[in-house]
């Protein structure tokens, strides 16, 4: 038995060994929740339905939600499907003891998310960001990313994207961090169809992308979007640079994406998508 093995059959209430690199693990908090956990080059895939259908009701609903639950657990969409999905996805360390503390973490995040989307329970209140984040300035320069530090201390990691310039914001969350790139931002209030149309995109985006996970969040009489990856305990600077390479590639993908839809064609966006646009007003 291997020490992945070991370790989620140790935390979760029961597992099954489906091939060399696939468990189907059952995790309960108040109901069961079946999980598929894959290991793929490094990484830890987790993957369980939500129990819930995206429609055009509660899509910005759950695009805003997404972003409260624990870890980088993340509400995803598949492409041609309305049913939403459970989704995690960890760099697993090379530690054992680090690995099982980052499993730990994120199948109790896993249940904690089920839980809450299964008994609409009210949103937990997230964890404020702690103004000292120097801590962090040392984990991004052991990473050998670049960062510069605003006035009061807030840390701006750069990112490679490219052509398009872009900085994710680095903060200590409780005992956590989170690490946060801003896509798309409206300083006046947006109507509805391009909220849907925002928060239709990011779930989907939510299945592609590995480790971010979008959030949708009031700002002002406006709104913003774009991607994070949070943590629960302090990074290393090996997850610290994983976090800064997935928001990266969630900047090349989807930076451009994000303000257009932001803007005329929020509309065709929803229109190709005919199962999302039929659905009732009651759905």
């Amino acid at each position: 038995m291997s020490t992945l093995d070991k370790q989620l059959a140790r935390l979760a209430d029961e597992c099954r060994r489906l091939d060399a690199d696939h468990w189907r693990l059952a995790l309960t908090n108040g109901h069961e929740l079946s999980v598929s956990a894959k290991h793929d080059e490094g990484f830890l895939l987790l993957d369980a339905d939500a129990g819930v259908d995206v429609t055009a009701k509660n899509v910005a609903a759950l695009a805003e939600r997404s972003c409260e639950f624990p870890a980088t657990v993340k509400l995803g969409l598949r492409r041609g499907s309305p049913r939403a999905r459970l989704r995690a996805e960890l760099a697993l360390p090379d530690e054992d003891d680090a690995a099982a503390e980052r499993i730990r973490e994120y199948l109790e995040g896993m249940r904690g998310a089920s839980h809450r989307l299964q008994t609409r329970d009210a949103a937990p209140t997230v964890a404020k960001a702690n103004g000292d984040a120097s801590d962090l300035a040392t984990v991004l320069k052991e990473a050998g990313w670049q960062y510069h530090e605003r006035a009061g201390g807030a840390l701006l990691a750069d990112l490679e994207t490219g052509n398009h310039f872009l900085q994710a914001e680095a903060e200590r969350r409780g005992a956590g961090a989170c690490f946060r790139v801003t896509l798309y931002r409206s300083d006046a209030a947006v109507d509805e169809t391009t909220r849907q149309t925002l928060s239709l995109y990011l779930l989907e985006a939510n299945a592609a992308l590995r480790c971010a996970r979008g959030f949708l969040r009031p700002e002002g009489e406006g709104i913003a979007a774009g991607f994070e990856v949070s943590m629960e305990t302090a990074p290393s600077a090996a997850e610290t640079s994983h976090a800064l390479a997935a928001l990266s590639v969630a900047g090349r993908k989807c930076a451009r994406e994000l303000k257009v839809l932001g803007g005329s064609v929020a509309g065709i966006y929803r229109s190709a998508h005919p199962s999302f646009n039929h659905q009732t007003e009651g759905a």
